[in-house]
Parts: C-alpha cells; structure tokens; sequence
C-alpha cells in the first residue's frame, strides 16, 4: 500500500510539473524562384525567400515559481531546394541557447545567439526584420549577425529596454581574442520607438570592428516608417577567422578588411550606412513594403572609397494566418572602388550593378 501511494504521489507531481513546462515544435519555410544578374550574364532558379531563411526548432518553458522560468531555444536553419543545412552546417546554427526569466530581474540567456547590434537594429528598425537575401540583408555583414559563446542579458525599466552580450572568443591565452562586446537602450513611446546600440569585436591580431547604430520607427494608421544608421570602423588588417575553424570570430559572418592590410595602410576602413523603409496595409490580405539603402565605404583600398546603394520593393498577399504570397524586386548600384572590393558587404564581380527579382511562398507551422 505505501508503495502504491509513493508511486501515485510521483505521478502526480511528474503531472504538475508537466502542466507548469511547455515545449513547442516549430518552423517557417520561404521559398522562391529567383532571377538575378551576374558577372556572367543572369541566372534563375530556386532561392531562399527575400525575408525570411528557412528553419524549425524547439523552444521551451518551465516554471519554477516566484516568477521565475528556465527556458531554452534550439533552431535550425536549412536550404528547402537541397534539403542541405544553412549556417555553415552547424546543427543548430540559427539559435542554441538556455537561461532564465524572472517578471522583475530580467532574462539571462547563455549560448549561440543573433549579435546585439543585429538584434537592435533588424528586430526593432527594420521593416522586413533584416531581411535573407543580399540585396536585403548586406548591413549584416558589417557588424555579424551570429556569436557563438555568447552570454546575454535583457530587461526593461519602464519604456527602457536595456541589452547587454559578451561573446566569449575562446582564445588560449588571451580573453579579448574572439570576443565581442555589445550594449543597447531601446526607448519605447506611443506610436513608435528609438535606441542607440554599440559593440566592440577583437580579431586574433590585435585588430578592432568598433559599431555604433542608432534606430527609430513610427507608425500612422496603416504606415509605418522605419529608419537606422550603422558607422562601422575595421582596424586595418582586421579579419576574421573561417568558418567552423574554431579561430577568432569564426560563424559570425562579419567581413574583414584585407585589402588595408597592416602595414600597406594605416588607417581604418570605415562604412557609414543608412536604410530607410515603409510599410503600407491597406487591407487585411495586402501589404506593401519598400526600403533604400546606402553605404559611403572609406578606404575600401588604400587612398580609394566607394558607395553602394539598394532598393527594393515588396508586394504581399496574405492568404491565411500562416501562408502567405509575395513578390519582391531589387536594384543595386556600386561605385567607386566598392566595384571590385572583395571584403565588400555586396557585390557583383566586377559589374556596377545589380538586379534581382523573386516570387516567393512562404508558411508557418
């Protein structure tokens, strides 16, 4: 008789354990067929959708009482036409992270995680919420959009959201090597917000990226109105190491600055970019987006600069709460020494510039 008690009480606290936790299975698919220009000429052909990358994933809650949860997010990201993973093959290479959430202390997240800047800016300021393709997401190379070893903690003080992240760089020998550090105040206000961002990255070398962004949106009615600014400045010979090498900044995909190489020049690349963008719904099934984007890149090569500037176009048809389809264009032009720079964040093989053009269905599960 005890031991059938002691086995009904276990079951009944495994049972309440279970009502307080939650473990959801998810994921997203955005497909497209896509025409693009090359140096060669055109292709067409399937393609990751303008917006969104392909992914699913486990995400999960459990209560531990006093407002306090453990949480978890594991996700994936994967190339629909080939069935091949994305993100440098890592298994989960979108997201791999676990912390804590409390209502008054803030939430505390510890593993691979989006970079603080690219979080500030592409989840707050930017109206396609940073976008998957080049013509859309190019900013991203310019501050990284993924770190390994990261530690991060989030809270909000009235309409202030404060981030703080540290990237543990994993160097033998020195705690700076690999590491990047980021900060972020996100003011919220009726209507729409603004922040700042800044973030430090140190190559293997002694080099830095230094960023600093700052970002705003408003919405009126049916429009919104997005709106941000990225200076990023690379020491000369700043680089970063290749992907799943394990060396300093490696799956972050932050772009090096090789062509002012140390001792060929001196001073610092620097890129001075802006995007501004719309959104208009007129209806419930309907949706329009348009953004542009430019880029002023100083010392692209040594005593040479050069500019890149994007626009596109997005015309969405929502079929049901989880699938819709959309239509984007996008226009592309470089100048300057940005035509041929190898460690730009868009290019073309030489070509001035760039048209792309995608019919993409994208659905939620």
């Amino acid at each position: 008789m005890k031991k059938i008690f002691s086995g009904a009480g276990l079951a009944l606290i495994c049972c309440a354990a279970h009502a307080q936790s939650s473990v959801t299975l998810y994921g997203l698919i955005d497909e497209a067929v896509r025409y693009q220009t090359t140096a060669a000429g055109h292709t067409i052909g399937m393609n990751e959708g303008a917006v969104n990358g392909n992914r699913f994933g486990l995400k999960g809650a459990e209560d531990l009482g006093g407002g306090t949860s453990a949480i978890f997010q594991l996700e994936s990201g994967f190339n629909v036409a080939t069935g091949a993973s994305d993100q440098q093959g890592q298994l989960f290479g979108r997201f791999a992270w676990v912390g804590l959430q409390n209502d008054r202390f803030g939430t505390l997240k510890a593993g691979r995680q989006y970079g603080g800047v690219y979080n500030f800016y592409a989840f707050n300021f930017d109206p396609i919420g940073g976008g998957n393709i080049n013509a859309t997401d190019w900013s991203l190379f310019l501050v990284g959009i993924r770190f390994d070893n990261t530690l991060q903690y989030e809270n909000r003080f009235g309409p202030v959201t404060l981030q703080v992240q540290h990237s543990f760089g994993g160097q033998a020998g020195s705690a700076a090597s690999g590491s990047t550090t980021t900060a972020s105040l996100i003011y919220k206000f009726s209507g729409g917000k603004a922040g700042i961002a800044g973030a430090q990255s140190d190559d293997g070398k002694g080099h830095k990226l230094v960023v600093g962004s700052f970002g705003g949106t408003y919405a009126w009615g049916p429009v919104g109105l997005y709106m941000y600014g990225i200076d990023a400045r690379r020491d000369a010979g700043f680089s970063v190491a290749a992907s799943n090498s394990g060396g300093p900044l490696a799956n972050t995909n932050i772009i090096s600055n090789a062509t002012t190489a140390y001792g060929t020049q001196t001073s610092s690349r620097n890129d001075m970019f802006a995007r501004v963008g719309v959104t208009y719904q007129p209806a419930s099934q309907w949706r329009f987006i348009g953004s542009y984007a430019y880029d002023h890149a100083g010392n692209v090569a040594p005593g040479r600069n050069g500019t890149i500037q994007t626009v596109y176009g997005i015309a969405d048809y929502i079929l049901s709460k989880r699938t819709d389809v959309y239509v984007e264009a996008d226009y592309s032009h470089l100048t300057g020494a940005s035509i041929n720079d190898p460690n730009g964040p868009l290019t073309f093989g030489g070509r001035a510039n760039g048209v792309g053009a995608s019919l993409s269905l994208r659905t939620l599960f």
